[in-house]
């Protein structure tokens, strides 16, 4: 027996309502007034370690109860699924911890979710983009050097006014510089959409 066509369209309004709530407060955590003692740093807002933990736990969750509670939708593939569902939260996972930037009126300090840090200062920058699908800022040096600022960042407004103000002309593209402006006056790209 088939459901009616207004159950399915009623549970993926409820997704999508739930995914607006939590991509809202998602954006709202990194808005959120700090610390002076946090002037010119950039780090994830406890909000991304929630969301990675619960998507770890939910899929790793699902992966053991269709293997412990076996029944004919049971397969290598449902799990492997589930498995890889679980491993896409770990690069969320390794970015809010490894990835803290220092943003001064020299240069940038950054670290990628490698763990691998590198600093440059503004006069070394040779092109800045951004990335509306991957939603970070790419700063790439002449020595080739890149660092990605995420958008889900704490202290964006601060990075960009510095960006602004110091990166060399020309170096900034035309798509991206809107986006650092309205970032700039407070209003960071959106988390999601």
């Amino acid at each position: 027996m088939s459901q009616p066509w207004w159950s399915s369209a009623l549970q993926w309004m409820l997704w999508g309502i739930l995914m607006a709530v939590i991509m809202g407060w998602v954006a709202r955590s990194r808005l959120r007034a700090r610390p002076r003692a946090d002037a010119g740093r950039l780090y994830h807002p406890p909000s991304t370690l929630v969301l990675g933990l619960v998507e770890l736990v939910f899929f790793t969750a699902l992966a053991v109860v269709s293997n412990v509670f076996a029944n004919e939708t049971t397969t290598w593939w449902t799990t492997a699924v589930f498995v890889g569902f679980a491993a896409l939260s770990l690069p969320i996972l390794a970015d809010y911890f490894l990835a803290r930037h220092e943003v001064s009126e020299k240069g940038l300090s950054y670290g990628s979710m490698t763990g691998r840090r590198g600093r440059f200062e503004w006069w070394e920058l040779r092109r800045v983009t951004y990335s509306p699908s991957l939603k970070w800022f790419r700063l790439e040096t002449h020595s080739g050097a890149v660092a990605r600022v995420s958008v889900m960042l704490v202290g964006l407004p601060e990075f960009a006014r510095l960006l602004l103000a110091h990166a060399p002309a020309g170096v900034i593209d035309r798509e991206a510089l809107p986006v650092l402006e309205a970032t700039a006056a407070g209003h960071p790209p959106p988390v999601w959409g």
